[in-house]
């Protein structure tokens, strides 16, 4: 009966056993608060995590209101420019007012061929200046023991030997006459100036028929008052008959490709005229300032290699590859002077080659107040002429003398073999004819002109 019953009233209340076992273990649980501590900790970082994640969607990173995928905005053209790696390269061709109150550095090419050394030899007397740089190539036809002679000549020159700045070009390029290969050759020595020396600031080509008719004094002393982001380069914009011509044909120069010069070969082909740039011309023989000829070997926008690749089948392209390159490029198109600072005689017609000067154009040469001249055939008397009325050289003197030379004279000795403070110059009359004549070309008038 007593069986019966408590099941009876465990029917009636069958929680109350539940609430007997729980109150028998509950004092035992709570008892242990070990783990108070940990899970609060566990919470508390938890909330600050969540916190930070829902505040830092809607901040930016910089505490502004703009969220981080809207950070670079190409909205406006203007204001994207500046995320891209060309305009740090722009910034750092700064090309507007570039003066400097250091004497300028003048940097030379003087090239030749076969039989040339000689004059070669005696050109690079007439210009030489310790400031200045120069490099002296000789093209593949000449032969090996010409250009080791003329080497040999260079490195046993005292004053050479001394200063350290005349380069012999190890490698003789073979030159095709209006080719590429001339560009070419032109480019690796700027190239070899731009790794060899950091000190130089006009870039200057001249041949072995060219010559000088002021001394290096009156040039640097009138180019120390010129801003150093000028560019003398003769050119103007290829149109008519000749844009045809020489846009539309397709010239290969096997020099580029063979070890023998041959003619340049004429394919019957012909390609369209381009339209993302330009065709312009001009004069060869160029004054180019070192900013300019950085961007034709590094280049930013691609344009000069891309005029380069085109130029390598266009007739005549020495005389129009830089001319297009800083007549399409915004940032030197200003810079053009038009004039290649040299005298030149055309024959007449059809103005195709330049004559041979000789003496009786020494007054014209004179008049032009150009610093230099060419042609000039090899030993020619009026270089002599030039020499004793012009560049005060005589018999005895290696080099046209300047304010550096300070050695004495006595007894036929040659003053320039002691050496004096390079950055003094001494100008004479051909500065004076110089400095008039870049009055004009740095007129507005004249100015206007360019690139036009």
């Amino acid at each position: 009966m007593r069986k019966l019953y408590r099941k009876l009233v465990f029917m009636r209340n069958p929680l109350s056993n539940v609430r007997k076992n729980v109150n028998s273990h509950s004092g035992r649980a709570f008892s242990d608060r070990k783990w108070i501590i940990p899970f609060f900790a566990s919470l508390l970082v938890s909330i600050s995590l969540f916190l930070s994640t829902i505040f830092g969607l809607f901040n930016a990173p910089d505490g502004g209101d703009q969220l981080p995928f809207d950070i670079i905005s190409f909205a406006k053209s203007e204001d994207s420019s500046g995320y891209f790696v060309e305009a740090d390269l722009k910034k750092s061709f700064n090309v507007s007012g570039n003066w400097k109150v250091e004497a300028p550095r003048l940097a030379y090419l003087i090239s030749g061929t076969k039989g040339d050394s000689h004059r070669l030899l005696r050109t690079l007397q007439a210009v030489y200046h310790p400031r200045n740089q120069y490099i002296l190539h000789l093209d593949f036809e000449a032969p090996p023991r010409e250009r080791l002679e003329l080497t040999a000549t260079v490195k046993n020159d005292p004053t050479f030997r001394e200063v350290e700045n005349v380069r012999v070009m190890a490698q003789s390029n073979l030159v095709t006459y209006k080719g590429p290969t001339m560009i070419a050759c032109t480019l690796q020595a700027i190239a070899i100036l731009l790794k060899e020396s950091l000190e130089w600031d006009w870039f200057l080509n001249l041949s072995a028929s060219d010559y000088p008719l002021v001394t290096q004094d009156d040039l640097l002393h009138v180019f120390s008052n010129l801003s150093r982001d000028l560019n003398f380069i003769e050119h103007t914009k290829i149109t008519g008959w000749k844009l045809h011509h020489r846009g539309n044909s397709i010239i290969v120069d096997p020099g580029l490709y063979l070890s023998k010069k041959s003619d340049l070969a004429w394919t019957t082909q012909r390609r369209s005229l381009p339209t993302t740039f330009k065709l312009y011309t001009g004069s060869a023989w160029v004054a180019l300032t070192r900013t300019f000829v950085e961007y034709c070997i590094w280049g930013w926008d691609n344009l000069p290699r891309t005029i380069l690749m085109y130029y390598t089948n266009f007739i005549s392209s020495p005389e129009g590859y830089f001319h297009t390159v800083i007549c399409n490029t915004e940032e030197f198109r200003s810079t053009a002077i038009g004039h290649d600072l040299h005298y030149i005689a055309w024959d007449n017609p059809p103005k195709q080659h330049p004559i041979s000067l000789s003496t009786k154009d020494f007054d014209k040469m004179v008049k032009s107040k150009a610093p230099f001249a060419r042609k000039f055939a090899k030993d020619d008397p009026v270089l002599n002429k030039i020499d004793k009325e012009l560049l005060g050289r005589n018999d005895t003197s290696r080099f046209a003398p300047g304010a550096w030379c300070v050695g004495s004279s006595k007894g036929g000795a040659d003053p320039c073999s002691v050496r004096g403070n390079d950055s003094i110059f001494r100008p004479g009359p051909g500065a004076k004819r110089l400095q008039e004549l870049l009055q004009t070309l740095l007129s507005e008038d004249f100015r206007q002109k360019q690139c036009s």
